[in-house]
């Protein structure tokens, strides 16, 4: 590592004494405070009013760096960690391990795509493609007031191109040594008052290892009509399908060779695992005057996922499959009154009607059927009130949530052979739940760069209709599941310190009743609030411009403890999954006017596998990957690339237990190009 740190090192000297004018650029200054950011109000917002530690991945970043998938992109980022599976991954930050799916919001164009069964289903981050993407921000912690349940960890919002009133388009294709390869084209244009857009892509991924593919297509189309200087309406429609197989985990004895398929039983199978997905969209936007604005948003979402795990046990053949399908329409109108000099009042209801059904079978010694249909009905009203006075901002924010529950569950065992009912159990619940988050900032707007502010946000995370029942001794009864509530103070700042731009944070998250899932043997199991969490830690970013080289780097902090537990033993320990340390730096050097070179490296410390904390920390490494563009003319991109440059041996995922492991990509090359028209 020391090596590679020095490697670095000679790189940033090498590039900054080779330009005659290694000064910061004055005409930067400004690029990052104008930068806006829609997640954090709802509304365009410049970094400079927004009190988080926000990331904003432009467009020009995602293919300058040629990044495959949101996911890819996220790793870059130090307060965002990635585990499990890269074509799925759980997405955590600020150290909600492996609760991440129920604690951090992914959002698309301000809609949130969460699945409402967290404890099977992960979100399905990389449904848009990279091409289709015109920003992604990252926002750690915070969120409730605006988005409701679960964002104690933070909101991810994937901005699209959609509706933007593109003009032109665009073609391009991909190849990686793996055996991958990427095609995509998009056009749009202007018919007087109305845009059109539409994007079409075709992913055929190769993954490091083998059985590791999926083929993949995505197509958006988008209408934009300007119904007069004031009011416009976007309608979007996208369609995702993919069909995907994934490797079996390997014990410390394959990891010789780290490319194998793991299937060395009888029975083992590739992981099956496919997705559906189809998105309406409609956006209404009024501006009555300077003074006030109307956004009306009202969706829909329908997504199907089959996954197929059929694998060897005790040398007996076990099948197992899940059956998805995931049902949203919402309506979230938001209204925003301007009055003062700047300060502001956003008033906003949301109705989200979310069904899951979900069918599961495991045929070993028996056959064991689930089916699942189940309903969260929500309602929400809030206000998000921000005062200016001079030099101080001064937030309020208030939010109401009423949830509906209708819970179907149903259990059947029966005999393989002859077919005959050994057990069966169903319970049917319904039952509501009430639940308010609050939030105070201060932001002291110091001088025309730099502002400190501090915030206090109590928010909540009501729990899944499935987490409303147990099933205990082969039938199902119900519970009396409390939502988890939290408090976390922040405190941060952000401005240009001798030539470089500056953000930074420190946050303590205390959370009270956090749901937990005790498995027991028969497919028994019972969900429960464990006493008390807390969760704190560092967020660092900075950007420097010296002529023709920008450098970037970010840095996050997490420590977690678990405060009380039913489980005794536990308590006074870090929780699993989480790395205490994150660490990126990034070099983007202009050779020419026509080529570039981006230099990444990214720094994870170990984590512990489990809450017992057995095993000591594992997985630390450090990734570097180099990137070439050329443009010989403005309208043609052609670049190269290396991932993984020094080949470091470290794993996507460990088991709990340290026994099976999913080895991460080993050093590959890539090309392609991009041609505008």
């Amino acid at each position: 590592m020391n090596k590679r740190i020095a490697v670095l090192s000679l790189i940033v000297t090498a590039l900054s004494y080779s330009n005659d004018d290694f000064f910061y650029e004055e005409a930067n200054k400004g690029v990052k405070l104008n930068e806006s950011v829609i997640s954090t109000t709802g509304f365009e917002t410049a970094q400079r009013n927004v009190t988080n530690t926000v990331t904003v991945i432009t467009a020009k970043d995602i293919e300058e760096k040629n990044y495959q998938s949101v996911s890819e992109a996220l790793k870059d980022v130090p307060s965002v960690n990635l585990i499990g599976d890269p074509k799925d991954p759980v997405i955590d930050m600020r150290g909600q391990g492996s609760k991440a799916t129920a604690n951090v919001q992914v959002l698309i164009d301000g809609v949130s795509v969460n699945l409402l069964d967290t404890s099977h289903a992960k979100t399905p981050i990389n449904t848009v493609p990279v091409e289709n993407i015109e920003k992604i921000e990252v926002i750690p912690g915070g969120g409730a007031i605006l988005y409701g349940s679960g964002t104690r960890g933070g909101i991810i919002n994937i901005v699209t191109k959609s509706g933007a009133g593109y003009t032109g388009g665009s073609v391009s294709g991909e190849l990686n040594t793996f055996g991958g390869k990427k095609g995509e084209v998009s056009y749009g244009t202007t018919v007087g008052d109305l845009g059109i857009n539409i994007n079409y892509t075709k992913n055929d991924y190769k993954g490091f290892r083998d059985g590791d593919e999926s083929d993949s297509e995505y197509f958006e189309g988008s209408l934009k009509y300007k119904i007069d200087e004031n009011q416009s309406f976007t309608f979007k429609y996208s369609r995702y399908k993919d069909d995907a197989t994934s490797p079996r985990a390997l014990t410390k004895e394959m990891l010789s060779n780290p490319k194998s398929n793991g299937l060395v039983g009888k029975y083992d199978e590739l992981i099956v695992n496919n997705t559906k997905k189809d998105e309406f969209t409609g956006k209404y936007e009024y501006k009555f005057n300077e003074k006030v604005t109307l956004d009306l948003v009202g969706f829909y979402q329908k997504t199907d996922i089959y996954n197929e795990n059929n694998y060897e046990k005790m040398s007996y053949s076990v099948k197992n499959y899940m059956d998805y399908t995931d049902e949203k329409i919402g309506f979230k109108p938001k209204l925003k009154v301007s009055y003062g000099e700047s300060s502001s009042l956003i008033l906003g209801y949301d109705y989200i009607n979310n069904n899951l059904k979900r069918d599961s079978q495991m045929d070993m010694f028996s056959s064991e059927k689930y089916k699942n249909d189940l309903t969260k009905d929500t309602h929400s009203v809030f206000v998000l009130n921000r005062n200016a006075i001079g030099k101080f901002e001064f937030t309020q924010g208030v939010r109401y949530e009423y949830a509906d529950y209708k819970t179907d569950r149903s259990y059947t065992k029966s005999s393989l052979s002859s077919g005959a009912t050994t057990s069966d159990t169903s319970i049917n619940r319904k039952t509501t739940m009430e639940n308010m988050a609050y939030e105070l900032v201060g932001n002291y707007l110091y001088s025309e760069t730099g502002n400190i502010y501090v915030k206090g946000e109590k928010g909540f995370t009501s729990p899944t209709p499935s987490q409303l029942v147990d099933k205990i001794d082969g039938a199902y009864i119900n519970n009396d599941l409390d939502s988890e509530t939290y408090i976390t103070y922040e405190t941060g700042f952000k401005d240009y310190i001798f030539g470089s731009f500056i953000s930074g944070a420190i946050y303590l998250t205390e959370t009270n009743d956090e749901i937990a899932t005790e498995n027991y043997t028969g497919m028994n199991f019972r969900n429960y609030n464990i006493g008390k969490t807390r969760r704190y830690g560092l967020e660092l970013n900075a950007e420097q411009y010296f002529g023709n080289l920008t450098v970037r780097e970010g840095y996050a902090l997490v420590k977690t403890k678990i405060l009380k537990d039913q489980d005794k033993s536990i308590e006074g320990n870090e929780i699993a999954d989480v790395p205490t340390n994150r660490f990126n730096i990034a070099l983007d050097y202009k050779i020419t006017s026509k080529v570039n070179v981006i230099w990444d490296t990214v720094y994870s410390s170990g984590y512990y596998l489990n809450d017992k904390n057995i095993g000591g920390k594992q997985n630390k490494n450090i990734v570097t990957n180099l990137t070439l563009n050329y443009r010989p003319v403005e309208s043609l991109r052609i670049y190269t690339g290396i991932n993984n440059i020094f080949n470091e041996k470290y794993y996507n995922s460990i088991s709990s237990d340290g026994k099976e492991y999913n080895p991460a990509a080993e050093r590959s090359l890539y090309a392609g190009f991009k041609y505008n028209f």
